[in-house]
């Protein structure tokens, strides 16, 4: 592939290479109706793939109140990931375990328009339930698999293999993806967009 940007100990990795310094994302202008798409550029993906991990991933989750609906909302994986009911834990030296559909879900809701969702069983899950998510290109030789190493941490190197493309999911997990998107576009810019115009499920136009 020619590119592949992933995360190791919680760090921005890009072909094998750490990327240091890279900015969180500010967006170039206001997202109109809710509708966050954004060019792909490599700038764009190094900077989206580090306000993941800087706001999300590294301090283990995000408790925030929006003020807009007068609601605290936790946003985090889901418990069987940190109580040992789906080992292994996702702790501070596995710092992705259980992040993968928020992490694509929400990346897919800026690139949709040059990166698919894809999905494949997740082999760590005994009950056959689970699946791990990623990105790739229309093209599939740029691939953004931000939590591949809690595979990598149980000897699995070739998680994506058998991978097939796939839809976001809705209910929780849209939620769940909305509110990372609209904390992401408002970091560093409070007014590129209304919470309440962004889509939970059914985003794509």
């Amino acid at each position: 592939m020619d590119l592949f940007i992933t995360s190791i100990k919680g760090k921005l990795v890009q072909n094998n290479k750490v990327l240091k310094n890279t900015k969180l994302f500010i967006p170039k202008e206001k997202y109109i109706k809710g509708d966050l798409t954004t060019t792909a550029s490599i700038k764009n993906i190094q900077s989206i793939s580090e306000s993941i991990l800087d706001i999300f991933i590294r301090p283990m989750g995000l408790n925030i109140f929006f003020i807009e609906m007068l609601e605290l909302i936790q946003i985090d994986i889901g418990k069987k990931y940190i109580n040992g009911e789906c080992p292994p834990n996702r702790d501070k030296d596995n710092l992705t375990r259980g992040w993968s559909y928020l992490v694509a879900g929400v990346m897919h809701r800026f690139f949709h328009k040059n990166f698919d969702l894809y999905k494949v069983l997740c082999p760590l899950d005994k009950n056959m339930r689970d699946y791990h998510w990623w990105l790739e290109s229309k093209c599939r030789n740029y691939v953004i698999d931000l939590t591949e190493e809690q595979y990598l941490n149980e000897g699995i190197i070739n998680i994506r293999e058998n991978g097939q493309m796939t839809k976001s999911m809705g209910h929780s997990y849209g939620n769940k993806t909305k509110y990372m998107a609209y904390i992401i576009a408002t970091r560093n810019y409070p007014n590129a967009v209304k919470i309440q115009d962004i889509k939970s499920s059914s985003y794509i136009k």
